[in-house]
């Protein structure tokens, strides 16, 4: 008595077979050249053209990818660029008023910042004349206690009062803005960058290039500041 062949087999154990032999198709091309595989535009391809398909398409993926670590690379060059010329051109200063210069020609020159502003606390009479604004840290503390109070840069919208206090006349342009305090120990004032989109300086944007700035304002300010 013969015995019957079991030819039932489930598409889990197929699928499980060519998993664990995944060269089994490539040593067996009579049966991958048999295979159908439907394509979603219609129509019916080979499994080796619907992975040729299959390649082509990861192929330009990674191309746009690849295309646009290029451009971030270039970006970051461009970015480092700027940044290393401006902390050279801030370390040949040798005033108060040289220190705002150079800053505010590289800010609105090399950066391409719609408004920008250096607040210095103190007494004018204390302060060598420069084209940074001069007010007072209670006047500071009252206005824009956000700001400082802050142990990082504050990014986002502000009061229409905060943007005359920060940018004077120039606050009708004001629709965002970036602002860090400036001073370790002691507080010397505020740099804040203002743009005119109320998105362009939001919460969870990057500020390292403000921190970094900052760090180095802190290093030279204190060298020009009578007290």
């Amino acid at each position: 008595m013969s015995k019957e062949i079991k030819t039932d087999v489930s598409i889990k154990q197929v699928r499980g077979f060519l998993r664990d032999h995944p060269t089994f198709l490539d040593e067996n091309p009579d049966i991958l050249e048999t295979m159908i595989v439907n394509h979603k535009p219609g129509g019916a391809v080979s499994l080796v053209e619907r992975q040729l398909a299959a390649l082509r398409e990861r192929n330009a993926l990674l191309v746009h990818q690849l295309d646009s670590l290029v451009v971030i690379a270039k970006d970051n060059e461009l970015m480092f660029d700027k940044t290393r010329r401006l902390v050279v051109n801030l370390l040949d200063t040798n005033s108060l008023a040289s220190v705002v210069e150079a800053l505010y020609d590289s800010l609105g020159t090399d950066f391409g910042v719609s408004s920008f502003s250096v607040s210095l606390f103190g007494n004018k009479n204390c302060l060598e004349n420069s084209m940074a604004r001069v007010t007072s840290l209670e006047d500071a503390t009252e206005q824009v206690p956000n700001i400082i109070n802050a142990t990082a840069p504050v990014c986002g919208t502000l009061r229409n009062e905060e943007n005359i206090f920060l940018f004077g006349k120039a606050q009708d342009n004001i629709g965002s803005v970036a602002a860090i305090l400036l001073g370790k120990t002691t507080k010397l004032g505020i740099l804040a960058l203002g743009n005119p989109s109320p998105d362009f300086y939001n919460s969870k944007m990057g500020t390292l290039f403000l921190e970094h700035i900052g760090d180095i304002l802190n290093r030279l300010l204190p060298l020009y500041i009578k007290k």
